[in-house]
C-alpha cells in the first residue's frame, strides 16, 4: 500500500488508503478495539467480543488456533494491534518512495529504458528499506511489549493479562520473567534488524569486502 500510494498519488484508491491510515495512526489502540467491539460484535453480531474461544490440548499446551471458533475470536484483537503498525509503516514507505523517486539515479534508470517494475521495486523500494526496517523492528518490539491494552479490552488471556495479574498480586517471579522475556525479544529483534541491514544495503557489504581485502 505504501508503494502504491507513492506511485499513484492521485488515484481514488490511494486516497482511500491514506484516509484509513490517518484514522489508524490517530486513534488510540483501545479506542479502535472498543469501536470494533461495538460495530462487529454488538451491532452486526459477526464476531465474538471477548475471550479466545474453544481450545485444543496439545500435551499440556492449550491453543485456540486449531479451531474455527478460536480464529473468529482472534480477528478483532489482531486487527486492533496491527492497524496502527500497518498504517505507520505504509505512510513511512510512501514518504521514502516519494523522496527516492526524485533522485537522479532513478531518472537515469528511466532514461536507460528500464522497465517501470524494475525501477520501482528493484531500485526505488530497495533503497527505502533501511529506515523502514528500523521502524518495523521497533514496532514489533512495541507490539510484543505493549499488547496489554488490547488484551484487557478483549479479555484475552495472554501474557499481558498475566503480567497485570502479577502486578495486582505482587507476584515478583511472574513480573520478572515477563520483563526478562520482553528484553530477550527486543535483543533478538535488534539482531534481526542488523542482519537485514547487511542483506539489504550493498554499501555495508562493500565496506566489509574492502576492509577484508585491505
Amino acid at each position: 500500500m505504501g508503494v502504491y500510494t507513492g506511485l499513484r498519488r492521485d488515484s481514488w484508491l490511494s486516497r482511500v488508503f491514506l484516509t484509513v491510515s490517518l484514522v489508524g495512526i490517530s486513534l488510540p489502540t483501545f479506542v479502535i478495539g472498543i469501536l470494533m467491539i461495538l460495530v462487529f460484535g454488538v451491532w452486526l453480531g459477526w464476531l465474538p467480543t471477548f475471550g479466545r474461544g474453544g481450545v485444543v490440548d496439545l500435551g499440556g499446551w492449550e491453543t485456540s488456533l486449531l479451531t474455527l471458533q478460536g480464529w473468529s475470536h482472534i480477528i478483532m484483537p489482531a486487527t486492533t494491534l496491527a492497524l496502527f503498525q500497518l498504517t505507520l509503516i505504509m505512510r513511512l514507505v510512501r514518504a521514502e518512495m516519494l523522496e527516492v523517486l526524485r533522485t537522479d539515479y532513478i531518472k537515469f534508470a528511466r532514461a536507460r529504458g528500464l522497465k517501470s517494475r524494475s525501477i520501482n521495486f528493484g531500485h526505488a523500494l530497495k533503497n527505502t528499506l533501511v529506515p523502514v526496517i528500523t521502524i518495523t523492528g521497533l514496532q514489533i518490539g512495541s507490539l510484543l511489549a505493549f499488547s496489554i491494552i488490547t488484551e484487557t479490552v478483549f479479555a484475552w488471556p495472554g501474557m499481558g493479562l498475566l503480567f497485570l495479574q502479577g502486578i495486582q498480586f505482587v507476584d515478583i517471579p511472574v513480573m520478572s520473567s515477563y520483563l526478562v522475556l520482553m528484553a530477550l525479544f527486543f535483543v533478538l529483534i535488534n539482531l534481526a534488524v542488523d542482519l537485514l541491514y547487511y542483506a539489504v544495503d550493498p554499501r555495508l557489504r562493500a565496506e566489509h569486502t574492502g576492509g577484508a581485502a585491505h
